[in-house]
């Protein structure tokens, strides 16, 4: 072999090495794809609409949400006087308008006046007063707006002194048939009667337990065996995690139930990672922005998903 030959062998060997390192560099800066090697993808939630970006529960949250092309949009649902369902999280309206009172002590139109967004603290835009909607309002605004189907997460609330909405159950799958997205909806609550009640009036409907600190606690340490089966005799589809409690034995558990596995509220890129690594259908998250950068999803006309007011 002379001289010519054994240069460019070095080339082509430097090369090779260096795309080499190029493809692990990459691999190890993003994490993780957003498809596993089984074709498994990991859904991104946008929590309240993605409280870290815009005001909760808004419809300008679910524009910002859309903008970020989420795979589903998480709210949370209770009764107004006049039994309307509201997309708000607290039974009370003082952390989100400075106002006392119940949402349950107002009516519909009454709870429109208040500003919900008048507290916000977060995001990089002002969106202006933001009106509680109902959840016609929303369902009805992302339909309208996306720019392809999304599913819904919808949390079914309580009162604040923890007893149930009267006739809630009902009134959420009437408005989901009458929008054709039942099937695109998972109804989830931390209320096992509440889905109980769900499942009694519709037998085909997806379902979500919630679980935190307060459940594990109320069950004592019975281990993550005993966790799952209770959960798989729930008849849900799925369950809902918070995060500080969600463990490989936990989520390997449920999985055995045939049970799929989400995950809340996740808002920084490690534990993205984790959650995403360990196979969990969906993450919930206050910064779906963020949540796709680590899934390495390209946002189509990303600049306007993040520096575009919702309004515009």
């Amino acid at each position: 072999m002379n001289h010519s030959s054994n240069s460019s062998l070095r080339s082509y060997m430097v090369a090779a090495c260096a795309a080499i390192i190029i493809t692990i560099s990459i691999l190890l800066l993003t994490g993780c794809a957003s498809k596993s090697q089984d074709g498994h993808r990991v859904s991104v939630v946008a929590h309240r609409g993605g409280a870290a970006l815009a005001p909760e529960n808004t419809l300008a949250a679910f524009s910002v949400a859309l903008k970020n092309d989420v795979d589903q949009v998480e709210m949370d649902i209770h009764l107004s006087r006049d039994g309307s369902m509201m997309v708000i999280h607290d039974p009370t309206l003082l952390r989100l308008t400075g106002k006392e009172g119940f949402v349950a002590d107002f009516s519909a139109e009454e709870l429109s006046r208040f500003d919900v967004a008048s507290t916000f603290q977060g995001g990089k835009h002002y969106f202006g007063a933001q009106s509680m909607p109902t959840l016609e309002e929303v369902i009805a605004f992302v339909e309208e707006n996306a720019s392809r189907p999304v599913g819904y997460q919808i949390e079914i609330k309580v009162k604040d002194d923890g007893s149930r909405y009267e006739g809630i159950e009902q009134k959420l799958i009437d408005a989901l048939k009458a929008s054709s997205i039942l099937d695109r909806t998972i109804v989830i609550s931390f209320d096992f009667p509440t889905l109980a009640s769900m499942r009694s009036l519709d037998k085909e409907i997806q379902l979500g337990a919630l679980i935190s600190k307060a459940y594990l606690s109320s069950r004592g340490v019975t281990g993550p065996e005993a966790v799952a089966k209770h959960m798989a005799s729930l008849d849900v589809q799925y369950v809902g995690i918070k995060s500080d409690y969600l463990s490989q034995v936990l989520y390997d558990q449920l999985r055995s139930y045939d049970l799929g596995v989400g995950v809340w509220t996740v808002d920084d890129t490690i534990n993205m990672r984790k959650f995403a690594e360990m196979g969990v259908d969906f993450i919930t998250t206050n910064r779906p922005d963020l949540l796709n950068q680590v899934l390495n999803r390209k946002v189509q006309d990303k600049a306007s998903a993040t520096d575009t007011p919702w309004y515009m």
